[in-house]
């Protein structure tokens, strides 16, 4: 699956080095309130979580060593199914 690339006003908890990147998910951590919602007003929204292992070169290219690999916790909201 591939991170969403947007880039949307104020903070979101998405670092833009992981936007329009493909990564794995490798675990379901379940579903916490949305802070980008929350913090803008939007109330408490429930969002499935989710570990992510990407390649170190998937993230920055040829020159990061093929066995390392980042996992970062990022809500359903950031990632694009499509």
């Amino acid at each position: 699956m591939r991170v969403r690339e947007w880039h949307p006003v104020g903070h979101t908890r998405a670092p833009r080095y992981v936007q329009g990147k493909y990564g794995e998910i490798v675990r379901a951590d379940g579903a916490f309130s949305f802070p980008d919602f929350e913090a803008h007003g939007g109330g408490t929204v429930l969002d499935p979580t989710y570990s992510v292992r990407f390649t170190a070169r998937e993230l920055w290219g040829d020159a990061a060593s093929a066995r390392d690999s980042v996992h970062l916790d990022l809500f359903d909201d950031y990632l694009d199914r499509g």
